[in-house]
């Protein structure tokens, strides 16, 4: 699940000083990598870089793979809210498409006999649910799931339904109108993607597919994964122990995907304009692994990173701050007032970020299999964006 750490990056610690006046890039991706791993305890950490024209990937520690494999490009993580900006970018697409409107009611795209809360006669719309500001708590209680009573707290979401979801959105009040307050809400991008699945025809996998996963060659960001790639995943780690992978069948499109570095490359130097030939050699290569988007492609890009909705123009912002929402993206801005992008996310055992600049052309990347709570992953992407700043 996300966590909203930006603003805070800036305030942790610099880049070390050793890292600073070296020339090489993967010298000073290493040396951020190895020392934040040594805040970690077990597992590993994976980061990956796009600067200059240049793509790596580095990994240090133990991943715990079932096929022996080192941590790199190429090892498995669940990579948590991550997914929103997948979902985002869903909704990005069926807009382009004419399928939906950003101000379409919640209610006009949700099977009967689901029932979207108003409040006052003001209806939830799929933008409100895109931006965190429907209104909607972070996660539903239900007679079989609650935060404060789980079956499993290491696997909690595993006995919450679709149904259950569907029931709980039917009967629940709105406490203050959509569009008025930001509430990170993991259950409101559940139900957007629902919705975006119900006005498509389409179940949310196969659109993941062809919007995103397909178009992009992105072959290991699934929500199920096969055999192969169970054989490069990291194994989750939290105080020390080893945790499962969190299971959540009603939340898929929340924080579902599982994911690998060498994707999220991929899936960054898209959004930054250069898509990835699909039959091409990976992103953890040197150098520039494709040419421009397709029309469509770069229509649906630049939607889901418009800015939709500014915290300061919110009469409760809440964590948002002085920040903004794309569609599922985050926005910061760089020092020269340019917009950074970027997500976090967690599950138990598992900690995931992804930041990228457009006007400045980088992107970073972090995966962890460490203690979540140590938000390691977090910590070295905001390493990485104050050397961008600096350098």
């Amino acid at each position: 699940m996300g966590v909203l750490t930006f603003l805070a990056l800036w305030g942790w610690a610099t880049v070390p000083a050793d890292a600073v006046g070296v020339d090489s890039l993967r010298d000073t991706v290493t040396a951020l990598a190895e020392r934040r791993l040594s805040e970690a305890g077990p597992g590993s950490l994976v980061v990956g870089v796009i600067k200059d024209g240049r793509t790596m990937v580095v990994g240090r520690g133990a991943s715990g793979r079932p096929d022996g494999g080192p941590p790199d490009g190429r090892t498995v993580f669940q990579i948590a809210s991550l997914t929103k900006p997948f979902t985002g970018t869903i909704l990005a697409e069926l807009i382009r498409a004419g399928r939906v409107a950003p101000t379409d009611p919640l209610a006009r795209h949700l099977p009967q006999p689901v029932r979207a809360p108003d409040y006052d006669g003001k209806p939830i719309r799929l933008l409100d649910l895109a931006t965190h500001t429907a209104g909607l708590p972070n996660v539903p209680e239900t007679p079989r799931f609650s935060w404060s009573r789980l079956e499993d707290p290491r696997n909690p979401y595993k006995p919450l339904t679709r149904e259950e979801v569907a029931s709980w959105l039917s009967g629940f009040s709105l406490p203050v109108p959509p569009g008025t307050r930001f509430r990170y809400s993991n259950v409101g991008m559940a139900v957007l993607g629902e919705a975006l699945s119900s006005a498509a025809g389409t179940p949310y996998e196969t659109l993941l597919k062809r919007v995103v996963t397909d178009r992009f060659g992105l072959k290991d960001t699934t929500l199920r994964l096969t055999a192969e790639q169970r054989a490069r995943k990291a194994v989750g780690h939290a105080h020390g122990q080893v945790v499962p992978d969190w299971e959540a069948p009603a939340m898929q499109p929340s924080f579902g995907l599982y994911s690998t570095a060498d994707d999220l490359l991929r899936w960054l130097r898209a959004n930054m304009g250069e898509c990835p030939r699909i039959n091409g050699s990976g992103a953890n290569g040197n150098g520039v692994n494709g040419g421009g988007c397709e029309a469509n492609a770069s229509a649906t890009l630049a939607l889901a990173q418009s800015v939709q909705v500014d915290g300061r123009a919110l009469t409760d912002p809440g964590t948002l701050g002085q920040g903004a929402m794309a569609l599922g993206w985050f926005v910061a801005w760089a020092g020269d007032g340019t917009p950074i992008l970027w997500h976090s996310g967690s599950t138990g055992g598992f900690n995931a970020y992804i930041a990228f600049s457009r006007a400045h052309r980088w992107a970073a990347v972090a995966l962890t299999n460490s203690d979540p709570e140590r938000v390691v992953a977090d910590k070295v992407v905001g390493d990485l964006i104050r050397h961008f700043e600096a350098h």
